[in-house]
């Protein structure tokens, strides 16, 4: 994993994306700027300013009270003391003598070549010195906390901010290696082999930080002694990692901020939320992040026309199982639709002809979860692109099912089938619905998609459980994609697939027959009472019929025979078809073996996707007469 993110670290270096070594993007803007004149004698003006720029960074934690070049709060750059909310920084003058010991140090090294920069160091020396900021009347409006920058307003150096400079980087890079070192008792640099890179170097005290959405955390990997014989001390496990050099830490870090702060690169899988709110510091939230191995394009055929897949738009269709979609609270946007994902895996993507032979190519992929002290990592797997166009196909393929309307063909996002499955979501609004927060199930359905494994044992039970729940017939969304969940674990990896997508009334399983007879025998219920009624047999006999089909069955299709059928065909609701399917089921079951005495945990999905169909069935039929209605009333009016 590390290397792999090395390598797309020194690319984004080389793209220019990747932030300097040493450099942060900090939440705090640069509230002021010091402008400098030498000509034709030294003068200077505080400017109040928001400038958001990336700046040095070296990670100053307790009493530490190291400086950094150039840009620094303003009790260390000009030694104000001031605090916003009153009181004083008793250790200003201590701040302040560091960050001037550091110009000194800067100005003495050998990374430091451009005279134009020397010059700019003795003038900032020379008006610290004589206190000449002082003078300015915006001086008493700084605070302790405050950004502060120095800007050349003449010479070569105009207008540039002096941390930017690419002598003062080279600088900053070479400090924070020796500030970064592991030392012995005897204050000797600690020498290992980089776990990483693999060269003989200064092994690093501390893994540098990530700046992951709302915080910034060390990647941490190690938890036992044993790992970590490279540090003195007993216990060390508590603050140790994987042994690495700062240059390779740094390049790490700086790409999972890149990855993290980009949304072509990264999605939200679980959020552990209680009421609808966000719990920041929990190991439950876990976020994807993933890329490619090459950026180039690929090379695809479609209708006998060639063309080239843009890979960021690729990649933004590759990643759309991990999108909210059905469960989306945001009214802004809708929910992304899968058929873009599913057309891309139709076309051929062309590997013999392509710049990029599509086997060398790889989708990476990390899941971790931050919290406010480490960032842990959940799971690591990259797959060539051509196995992962199958496999998500695959994917996509075994879950694709009808809707409860009957009148279309979708299939779902991993974060919808987690929140879909989780019992709870029945009871809540929208807003407060929340994935299953076990991770083995979101880590389990990603290397379903990714890498074509089997979906994890665990869904079958949940999908079948909700399915018990009669308040999932109320929510049509949340059916439809548990029905499509039991499909994918009853046909992934078998060619049936297709003939599950909807009403198959000749498969020989006596558990789906039975789940169809339910649903006729709710049909006719439904008829019988002219759709006046609030609580059907499917609300009162579901969960029995489902695991102990002999238990309930006898006495439903009594009252049917006796009750409702007799009333569907005295007031003309559709008796006759009603009636040849009923007696059709009947007489499959009788076929099979008869009504079961109890079922499985597959039989159960079985029934519940028989159920299921038959309903589909029935409103794909209402619906088909409902637009027959139409077009004859339409046809009539323009006659």
């Amino acid at each position: 994993m590390f290397n792999e993110l090395m390598e797309l670290g020194q690319r984004l270096e080389n793209e220019g994306k990747l932030l300097p070594f040493g450099f942060y993007e900090y939440t705090k803007a640069i509230k002021w700027v010091v402008h400098i004149w030498s000509e034709p004698s030294l003068k200077c003006h505080i400017e109040e300013s928001e400038i958001q720029k990336p700046r040095p960074r070296r990670g100053r934690t307790g009493t530490n009270t190291s400086a950094h070049p150039f840009a620094d709060e303003a009790a260390y750059a000009l030694g104000v003391q001031n605090k916003k909310g009153g009181g004083i920084d008793e250790d200003a003058g201590k701040k302040h003598d560091s960050f001037q010991s550091l110009l000194n140090k800067i100005s003495q090294d050998n990374e430091i070549k451009k005279p134009a920069l020397k010059n700019a160091i003795s003038l900032i020396q020379e008006i610290l010195s004589k206190g000449l900021l002082k003078n300015d009347s915006r001086y008493k409006e700084i605070y302790h906390k405050d950004w502060v920058s120095f800007v050349m307003e003449d010479g070569p150096l105009i207008g540039k901010h002096l941390f930017e400079h690419l002598e003062v980087k080279r600088f900053w890079s070479k400090e924070l290696g020796r500030d970064k070192e592991q030392k012995t008792k005897n204050g000797k640099s600690v020498k290992g082999f980089c776990s990483i890179c693999g060269q003989k170097k200064s092994l690093a005290k501390n893994v540098p930080y990530t700046k992951f959405f709302s915080s910034s955390s060390p990647l941490h990997s190690c938890n036992k002694n044993a790992f970590v014989s490279f540090m003195e001390g007993g216990n060390v496990k508590n603050n140790a990692h994987l042994g690495q050099c700062y240059a390779c830490g740094n390049t790490i870090a700086s790409t999972l901020s890149y990855l993290s702060s980009n949304s072509l690169h990264h999605k939200t899988l679980i959020q552990d939320k209680k009421d609808g709110k966000l719990n920041t510091d929990s190991f439950r939230n876990q976020f994807a992040i993933f890329w490619f191995k090459e950026s180039g394009p690929i090379e695809a055929e479609q209708e006998g026309e060639k063309t080239e897949l843009d890979p960021s738009v690729q990649l933004q269709n590759l990643a759309m199982i991990m999108e909210d979609g059905v469960f989306s609270a945001k009214d802004e946007s809708p929910p992304p639709d899968l058929k873009h994902l599913e057309n891309l895996l139709k076309v051929p993507w062309k590997a013999e002809k392509s710049a990029l032979r599509i086997s060398e190519n790889e989708f990476y992929l990390i899941v971790l979860s931050p919290n406010k002290g480490r960032i842990t990592v959940r799971e690591w797997f990259h797959v060539p692109l051509d196995h992962l166009k199958d496999h998500l196909k695959k994917f996509l393929d075994s879950q694709r099912i009808i809707t409860p309307s009957g009148d279309k063909l979708r299939c779902f996002s991993i974060p919808d089938i987690l929140k879909a499955v989780e019992a709870s979501n029945l009871d809540k609004p929208l807003y407060k619905t929340a994935a299953h927060p076990n991770p083995n199930l979101s880590r389990g359905l990603l290397r379903t998609a990714y890498l074509g494994d089997f979906p994890p044992r665990g869904l079958l039970e949940l999908a079948v459980l909700c399915f018990r729940n009669p308040k999932i017939f109320g929510k049509p969304n949340t059916m439809n994609i548990v029905a499509a969940v039991l499909k994918m674990l009853l046909t992934y990896n078998k060619e049936t697939y297709m003939e599950m997508e909807k009403l198959n009334p000749e498969r020989d399983i006596l558990a789906y027959q039975c789940g169809r007879l339910l649903a006729i025998l709710e049909e006719a219920q439904l008829r019988a009472l002219r759709w006046r009624i609030n609580t059907t047999l499917v609300d009162r006999f579901y969960g029995a019929a489902s695991s102990s089909p002999t238990s309930v069955f006898g006495t439903l299709l009594t009252r049917a025979t006796t009750d409702h059928f007799p009333k569907i065909r005295k007031n003309q609701l559709g008796h006759k078809k009603l009636s040849e399917r009923f007696t059709e089921v009947q007489k499959r079951i009788d076929e099979i073996g008869g009504f079961p005495k109890v079922l499985s945990l597959e039989g159960q999905a079985e029934f519940s996707l028989g159920f299921y169909h038959q309903k589909a069935d029935f409103e794909a039929e209402k619906l088909e007469k409902k637009l027959k209605r139409e077009k004859e009333k339409k046809e009539e009016g323009n006659g």
